[in-house]
C-alpha cells in the first residue's frame, strides 16, 4: 500500500544550519542540514521557529505516515545531516532507515509528548545550532493550533522562546533548566483552551522568583480557524481509515481502534454542525479533539503495519521496489544516469513476480549498495540545483 500523504497544514518551511552561506552559487560547499518534521501543529511549529531565525530547508511528512516521496524530496537537498523532529510516532522509523541506507547522518530531537519534543528542540537548538534567546517567553498551549500560529509570529518578532504548555507544564521549572530569565512572558491561548491555561497563569503570578512582566493574551476563534481545524480533522479520520482497513489488529485492538474512530467522526459531526450555527469555539475544540482521537487509529495502524512490513517478505520487497523507482526519478532529473540500476530493478520485479526470495534478497542489496554508490558520487549535481531562501524570509502562517 502506498499512504496517503497528508496536507501540510500551518507552514511551509526550510531550515539550515545556523551562519551558512546562502544561495545557488554556494550551494556546493554549503554543509546543508534539512529537518524532517511531521505536519503536527507543534512539531512543525518549532521547524517553522528555527526557519525564521536560522533560514531554511524544511521537509515535512504526514504525521504517523510513511511516504517514499519524502525520502525523495530530502534527497533532493544531498544533505549532509538530517534532524528529525518529533518522535518515531510522527515521524515513522522507516524515514531513519530510508536516509542511512543513503549513508545520510540522522539525529531525532523528540521526547515521549510534544511536551517533551520542545523541550528537546529548546535545549538542541541551543547547544547545536547555537540559538540564542533573548528576554522574552511566549507560553501556548500545545494543541491550540490558531493560538501556536499567534505565538509563532511574536516569538520571532522578539527573538523569543516558545514553550508549549498543559495543564500540568510548570514553566518555571523549564526556564531554570534553560537558565532563562525574561523580562517578559507572554501567555497565549484561544477562549477554547484558557481552562487549561488558568492554573498555569495562576502559578505564574505566584512565583516570588520570577520578575518578568507577564501578559496574557487571548486570540478569537475565527470562522476560518475553526475550518482549517475541521479539515485537518476530516484528513486524519481518513487517513485513519484507510490505515485500518490495511492492517490486522489483534481483536482487542481492533475494537479500541473502532470506537476511537467513531468517536473521532462523532465529534467531527458535532464539530460541522456548531459551525453551521455559528458557535466556532466548540467547532473548533472538537474539531481539535476528533484530530487526536484519529491520531492514536493513525499510531496503532502505522505500528502494526510496520510490524507487517518487516516480517513479510513480500511486502518488503514490494515497498522497496517502490521506494527505489521514486529515488531513480529524482537522480535522473539531477542527470545521474541510472542504466545499470534500473536493469536491476527489472530483474527485480521478475524475482517478485516470481516469488524468488534468494533471488530478491541478493538484486535488493545490489540494487541499494549501486544506489548508495550512484547518489554518493551525484551528490553535486543535486547541489546545482538547490537555491537557499534568505535568513528570516518565510511566509508567516
Amino acid at each position: 500500500m502506498v499512504w496517503k500523504k497528508g496536507m501540510a497544514l500551518l507552514f511551509g518551511l526550510m531550515l539550515i544550519t545556523a551562519g551558512l552561506a546562502f544561495g545557488k552559487a554556494a550551494a556546493a560547499e554549503t554543509s546543508v542540514t534539512v529537518i524532517l518534521v511531521s505536519d503536527n501543529e507543534a512539531d512543525s511549529a518549532l521547524a517553522y521557529y528555527l526557519a525564521n531565525l536560522t533560514g531554511a530547508i524544511v521537509v515535512m511528512t504526514a504525521w504517523g505516515v510513511y511516504d517514499a516521496n519524502v525520502t525523495a524530496e530530502v534527497m533532493n537537498y544531498a544533505p549532509d545531516q538530517v534532524i528529525i523532529i518529533g518522535g518515531p510516532d510522527a515521524v515513522v522509523e522507516q524515514y531513519v532507515s530510508d536516509l542511512k541506507d543513503l549513508n545520510i547522518t540522522v539525529e531525532r530531537w523528540w521526547g515521549e509528548n510534544r511536551y517533551r519534543t520542545n523541550l528537546a528542540v529548546i535545549g538542541n537548538a541551543t547547544l547545536k545550532l547555537n540559538i540564542k534567546f533573548e528576554n522574552s517567553v511566549v507560553v501556548v498551549p500545545g494543541n491550540d493550533t490558531g493560538a501556536i500560529r499567534e505565538a509563532l509570529r511574536r516569538a520571532v518578532k522578539v527573538h523569543g522562546i516558545v514553550l508549549f504548555a498543559n495543564n500540568t507544564t510548570d514553566p518555571i521549572r523549564v526556564m531554570a533548566k534553560f537558565q532563562i530569565t525574561p523580562k517578559n512572558i507572554t501567555v497565549i491561548h484561544s477562549r477554547v483552551m484558557k481552562g487549561a491555561m488558568v492554573g498555569l497563569v495562576r502559578k505564574l503570578k505566584g512565583s516570588d522568583g520570577l520578575r518578568a512582566n507577564l501578559t496574557e493574551m487571548e486570540v478569537n476563534v475565527t470562522p476560518e480557524m475553526a475550518m482549517e481545524a475541521i479539515n485537518t480533522s476530516e484528513e486524519r479520520i481518513a487517513t485513519a481509515e484507510e490505515m485500518l482497513a490495511n492492517v490486522t489488529l489483534p481483536p482487542q485492538m481492533e475494537r479500541v481502534a473502532e470506537r476511537m474512530l467513531l468517536l473521532a467522526k462523532k465529534q467531527l459531526n458535532v464539530s460541522k454542525k456548531a459551525y453551521e450555527e455559528g458557535n466556532y469555539g466548540k467547532a473548533y475544540g472538537q474539531a481539535i479533539a476528533a484530530k487526536a482521537h484519529a491520531e492514536f487509529v493513525i499510531r496503532v495502524a502505522s505500528k502494526e503495519w510496520q510490524m507487517k512490513v518487516r516480517f513479510d517478505p513480500a511486502m518488503r520487497a514490494t515497498m522497496f521496489l517502490h521506494r527505489v523507482e521514486i529515488q531513480l526519478k529524482v537522480m535522473e532529473k539531477a542527470g545521474v544516469n541510472v542504466t545499470e540500476v534500473r536493469e536491476l530493478v527489472e530483474q527485480l520485479k521478475v524475482a517478485i513476480k516470481n516469488k524468488d526470495y534468494d533471488t530478491i534478497d541478493a538484486l535488493m542489496w545490489q540494487i541499494q549498495h549501486k544506489l548508495l554508490e550512484l547518489y554518493t558520487h551525484g551528490r553535486g549535481k543535486f547541489r546545482e540545483h538547490i537555491v537557499f531562501p534568505a535568513r528570516g524570509r518565510h511566509g508567516m502562517p
